[in-house]
């Protein structure tokens, strides 16, 4: 049967045009009957309707809307048949889901890639009413034998449809490193007045130390037409790369680059428009399992560069098939959106990240505790009960050497400067204040310390009839702030007109 649909899918492709994306892609109407109401729903984390979704793509923002194309599997709950999907949001927490945006043609399919608002015009596409929104990807030859490329569309109705720029040919061709080059990056860099591409083009091979991976910057006036600009070699880096522009300590005057991949390991420097200088010193941004391939929105309307990750299955009980099992329509789903700093502190300048306040507007009842002595707390939250919540806690390091906190089964602990969850360090900043923020979904757990110094996103699913909370310890402990924010479901109303 296997080798039936594939026969089936490669005739089909080769009786339509290499440059038009192929309608049977196009099951969206199908997606009607979800009601967002399934056992193991996310209820603050965006989820496809139906179907598989991996990477977040071409998040840009326009015209009073968040745009969040993803890959999606338009045709089966499991990875495959890689299409664009498509939702919108005005607060980044509420989403409305799509038609999907770009279907797959010719021989390949539609992998990552990103979009930005063309506000110089550059491409010549932008109509009286609206600027055009211009998506780079990469054209994911279905033949082994042949090279992926980088190929581009555009839209001029605000990310409702799209058309193929130069009928969905190689924009920026296969570099000769490797059969998969992908996921191009594109940004405006008004210092240079140029269009920046960024493509990671091969990896290192870890058995040879010399052998580094490598990323390539090009550079356009016109978003068709590429030349290459720089190359930034690293052992680290593989696929989906990020770069964005970030002040330090909020100084505006005060600016350095972020990149960072797909695992999210990042290093920090200057970027001058043609070439990225660090000190060569790697991070990792994210310390669980599920966190991957994230991008930042284009165009953020308000200074605040916005990330989002796709959450996949990878932790040790909850595999690849979870959803399947479950028999959800769906499988998986996207972190919840975090604000990113730079911050000076005593190792250096590092990456914070921390949920978007906009979080705030899904509190359907607060349990906010100041100076509260341990007996006292675990007193007030007996016999309440907590489902999907916003938990923050903050104490006095001197004050405090070891405690346990019991989210719903999840066990966080607290050991002389460092939280541990399922045998993970999150570090802290070794100050005297200390403070842990934890978001409990239905089946994914994103932990945030030190104003997000450290941190953890995983999946774990707690048992339905575990609805407490608790804090163990053999000292008698004071926290200054204790608060818990019950969560309602972003699923429960739409604000599209």
């Amino acid at each position: 049967m296997r080798f039936l649909l594939i026969f089936v899918f490669v005739f089909t492709q080769a009786q339509v045009s290499p440059g038009v994306m192929i309608d049977s892609f196009q099951t969206f109407d199908s997606y009607s009957d979800i009601k967002y109401d399934e056992s193991f729903r996310p209820q603050f984390h965006f989820s496809s309707k139906k179907n598989w979704i991996n990477d977040p793509n071409g998040m840009v923002y326009y015209k009073g809307e968040y745009h969040l194309f993803f890959q999606h599997n338009p045709k089966a709950v499991h990875w495959g048949n890689m299409t664009w999907g498509h939702a919108i949001s005005k607060d980044m927490v509420r989403w409305e889901q799509l038609k999907h945006a770009l279907l797959p043609y010719g021989n390949g399919t539609i992998f990552s890639g990103t979009a930005a608002v063309d506000y110089p015009n550059s491409l010549g596409k932008n109509t009286d009413e609206e600027k055009a929104i211009v998506a780079y990807f990469t054209h994911a030859q279905n033949d082994k034998n042949d090279l992926f490329y980088q190929s581009g569309a555009y839209s001029t109705d605000r990310g409702r449809t799209f058309q193929l720029i130069d009928g969905g040919r190689p924009l920026v061709p296969n570099q000769g490193f490797d059969r998969g080059e992908r996921d191009p990056k594109i940004f405006w860099h008004a210092p240079s007045k140029n269009w920046v591409l960024i493509l990671w083009v091969k990896r290192s091979n870890k058995k040879q130390p010399n052998d580094l991976g490598k990323v390539r910057f090009f550079g356009s006036k016109d978003l068709k037409n590429w030349k290459k600009l720089s190359d930034f070699d690293r052992k680290w880096v593989y696929e989906c790369m990020d770069l964005v522009e970030l002040r330090v300590d909020g100084d505006s005057n005060n600016k350095k680059w972020l990149i960072y991949d797909a695992s999210f390991d990042y290093e920090i420097g200057t970027f001058d428009g043609v070439s990225l200088s660090t000190d060569k010193k790697n991070y990792l941004g994210d310390l669980g399992n599920a966190f991957y391939a994230a991008q930042t929105f284009n165009n953020s309307p308000d200074g605040r560069t916005v990330i989002v990750g796709w959450l996949r299955t990878r932790d040790k009980n909850i595999g690849e098939r979870f959803y399947i099992d479950q028999k959800m329509p769906f499988n998986q789903q996207m972190s919840f959106p975090a604000s990113m700093e730079l911050r000076t502190t005593a190792s250096g300048i590092r990456l914070f990240r921390w949920p978007v306040d906009e979080i705030k507007s899904l509190y359907e009842k607060t349990y906010l505790f100041e100076e509260i002595e341990l007996g006292i707390l675990n007193e007030k939250l007996n016999g309440e009960k907590f489902e999907e919540i916003d938990l923050y806690v903050s104490f006095d390091r001197s004050k405090t050497s070891k405690f346990e906190m019991n989210i719903r089964g999840n066990s966080l602990t607290y050991e002389k400067g460092n939280f541990y969850f399922k045998g993970t360090i999150l570090s802290t900043l070794n100050e005297n204040k200390v403070n842990v923020r934890i978001l409990l979904d239905r089946t994914t757990i994103e932990i945030f310390a030190d104003d997000g110094f450290s941190v953890l996103s995983d999946y774990t699913v707690s048992a339905p009839d575990n609805t407490q909370l608790s804090i163990l310890s053999d000292e008698s402990l004071l926290f200054d702030v204790f608060e818990v924010n019950k969560l309602g479901s972003i699923w429960s109303s739409s604000w599209v007109d």
